[in-house]
């Protein structure tokens, strides 16, 4: 008979506290500890997400990270006032191979007027980034890896700089307006990279190549 495996008690309190987890997590906290049982050891990434689960279940805040940006007034401005012309407006870019959806916070979310960064899913299916705040302060989420990260932060600091430009760039590499998703069809829309009526709306250059 195998000796028995001396369980650690971070390892045992995904068993003995998974109770404190949300449903959808006490599965994936279960299939850890068995992990452990059965192979005696964890890999590197399993044991994130050991240390991860524990926080969760022992009540301990997630770090807050904070990557500082340059200004993003200038773009939480052009948001408010393509505002009183679209509700809800937003417009989707790529980071890397990245979709990233760009849309201004209403009044009633827990922080208005920062700018919501998501993969432009549909809300309860989409994958949240993190958000950015005027004085160019993101809070990525914590599930956002390194490379999303540098991918992220490297598309905002474009769009805060030059709105237009990534805009085109967006337009030349999908064929598709950044602001409302339609296909590029005339020859001008093409060369701009995206159309003269959301151009007028976001109050962007329209009609020479970028």
């Amino acid at each position: 008979m195998g000796a028995l495996v001396k369980v650690p008690e971070e390892v045992q309190n995904l068993l003995d506290l998974q109770h404190a987890l949300p449903a959808s997590d006490r599965a994936f906290a279960l299939s850890l500890y068995e992990q452990f049982r059965k192979k005696g050891g964890l890999s590197d990434k399993q044991w994130h997400w050991v240390e991860r689960l524990n926080a969760a279940m022992l009540g301990i805040p997630e770090p807050v990270i904070e990557v500082k940006l340059p200004s993003f007034g200038s773009v939480v401005a052009l948001f408010k006032a393509v505002a009183a012309k679209l509700m809800h407006p937003k417009l989707v870019l790529k980071a890397g191979s990245l979709p990233v959806q760009l849309q201004l916070a209403g009044p009633k979310s827990s922080a208005p007027g920062t700018v919501t960064v998501t993969d432009g899913k549909p809300f309860g299916a989409n994958t949240y980034y993190g958000r950015v705040a005027a004085d160019g302060a993101f809070r990525p989420h914590p599930n956002v890896n390194a490379q999303q990260l540098r991918q992220i932060s490297r598309l905002l600091c474009n769009f805060a700089s030059d709105p237009a430009g990534a805009a085109a760039a967006y337009g030349h590499a999908t064929g598709h307006c950044c602001f409302c998703g339609s296909e590029l069809t005339s020859v001008k829309s093409v060369a701009v990279g995206y159309g003269p009526i959301c151009a007028a709306r976001w109050n962007l250059p329209w009609g020479k190549k970028k």
